[in-house]
């Protein structure tokens, strides 16, 4: 997270290639307090230049097959002060450990652990806010 001056919502970005899952996603972001959604995409590659020109404090990026890993892994080196949030189809922990080695900071399963996403983004807001303090 950047050093602010002033207390202000962290940005977030949003990448999920599901329409239903971007769309639960997005509501859920909006019950967090001190969070502003700045952008939403469906494939890192496409939208990275959007994304490096915000900036975002956190990037939400929901995980396919293929490629996943090499992009989550590329949005960290390109995006290093933000937090990269993995949204897998699976928890297995396998597929938990190979997310954080490639950069995650956190890796959940996009439909079955919501609510830990959800208190995460909770937490982090909070921490944010209280980071931005003068």
């Amino acid at each position: 997270m950047r050093n602010r001056t002033q207390p202000h919502d962290l940005t977030v970005y949003v990448l999920e290639h599901a329409s239903p899952i971007r769309i639960r996603q997005l509501r859920m972001l909006k019950t967090v307090a001190g969070m502003q959604v700045v952008g939403t995409g469906t494939d890192p590659d496409s939208d990275l230049p959007a994304i490096e020109a915000l900036r975002p404090d956190i990037v939400l990026v929901g995980q396919r097959t293929g490629q996943s890993l090499r992009q989550v892994r590329l949005l960290t080196a390109k995006l290093p002060e933000s937090i990269v949030i993995v949204l897998t189809n699976s928890g297995f922990s396998l597929m938990r450990r190979a997310c954080l080695r490639a950069g995650g900071s956190y890796c959940f399963d996009k439909t079955l652990e919501v609510d830990e996403l959800h208190s995460a983004l909770l937490e982090i807001a909070s921490m944010g806010q209280r980071s931005s303090g003068p």
